[in-house]
């Protein structure tokens, strides 16, 4: 039996299959009729009922996920922003990036130096690098009685030590290597070189560290190096209502009576916020409204499914999550969540108290 025929008759069908796919979801061939006439009658298929536009940009953005884009300043904004516009959006994303900021900062992550109880002076830790890229350590310093010759040596495991702008006559020893010693016969000339020592980690990590250890005659200290890719921030532009920043989601299943009660006490207090509902109903009925999306599953896929799928369609900065069967009424107070949430940015999630009172017939 020729298996080398066979293998190359397996890869090339593989690939034909591949490029199918591909052709299919880039939107080259449409199989949709040739799927409806080759499935059994009664066969559902999974549907949005709202349509989708694949080819259509985000303002200067390209939708293809493989296209690039860069830009100077603010001048992406200035195409697609009024000018009268301009200054009041970026007020709110500057105050956006602070409460992210306070969101994601931890108190570990600031720089706290170690005063010199001992004669060596270093980082205790908020010492964070680029992968691969060049760092001065800061507050790295020796504070010692006169001596005739001053010595420090620094080590590390997953990077490179160096001093910057050494000139002859610097007694420095390991440039560029994992252990570098430093000497002097002065020891503000010593400080002076320690305030230019540079760490660089060789190995890419998105996240990991390194641990310095510090030494001079029979001291020695050992503090943290955090590597640490930087991550992108994600900002939102908050409006400037109440519909600009909430998307009201829920998950249905068999329950439209309840569901169109929802929705019509939402639209008697908001009439224009966004809502997003995810039905995995055995049977889907169609429902539709003014700012309402509607997608329609597989059936009987779950809650954790539907709530998935909801919240992956959000595109406003908060998410007011409700079950099928609430009622909005003079009490609802949307603002009052996003108030909160706005005044202390570290919260992830804010909710009302729910009394739930049980009633029971006497003996």
């Amino acid at each position: 039996m020729n298996y080398s025929f066979l293998l190359k008759l397996f890869l090339t069908g593989l690939c034909l299959t591949a490029l199918g796919i591909y052709s299919i979801q880039s939107g080259f061939l449409d199989v949709t009729d040739d799927i409806r006439r080759l499935l059994p009658s009664g066969t559902r298929l999974l549907q949005f009922s709202k349509q989708r536009v694949y080819d259509r940009n985000i303002g200067p953005f390209p939708s293809k996920n493989r296209s690039s884009c860069s830009c100077k300043g603010y001048a992406l904004n200035a195409q697609n922003v009024p000018v009268d516009e301009l200054e009041d959006l970026q007020r709110r994303r500057s105050e956006e990036y602070r409460q992210y900021q306070l969101r994601m900062g931890t108190k570990m992550e600031s720089l706290i130096l170690a005063q010199p109880n001992s004669p060596l002076q270093y980082p205790i830790q908020g010492f964070v690098v680029a992968p691969l890229a060049k760092s001065v350590i800061p507050g790295l310093a020796l504070h010692a009685q006169k001596r005739r010759l001053y010595k420090v040596s620094l080590s590390v495991k997953k990077g490179v030590l160096s001093v910057e702008d050494v000139l002859d006559g610097d007694q420095v020893e390991g440039q560029g290597q994992s252990n570098l010693t430093i000497s002097s016969s002065s020891r503000t000339h010593l400080n002076d070189l320690l305030s230019r020592v540079t760490y660089t980690s060789t190995i890419y990590h998105v996240k990991t560290k390194d641990l310095v250890n510090f030494s001079f005659e029979d001291y020695e200290a050992i503090f943290p190096v955090v590597i640490k890719r930087s991550s992108v921030p994600v900002l939102y532009d908050p409006g400037t209502d109440i519909n600009s920043q909430v998307t009201i989601t829920t998950k249905t299943f068999l329950r439209y009576d309840e569901l169109n009660v929802l929705i019509n006490s939402i639209r008697q207090f908001y009439p224009k916020i966004k809502i997003i509902i995810a039905d995995d109903s055995l049977e889907p009925q169609n429902v539709t409204g003014f700012n309402l999306e509607h997608y329609i599953m597989p059936p009987a896929q779950g809650w954790f499914a539907g709530r998935n799928l909801a919240i992956s369609q959000v595109t406003t900065k908060y998410i007011l999550w409700v079950d099928d069967d609430y009622i909005f009424n003079n009490n609802t107070r949307i603002e009052s969540f996003v108030e909160i949430m706005e005044k202390v940015p570290e919260l992830d999630v804010v909710s009302k108290v729910i009394f739930i009172l049980f009633f029971c017939k006497g003996t």
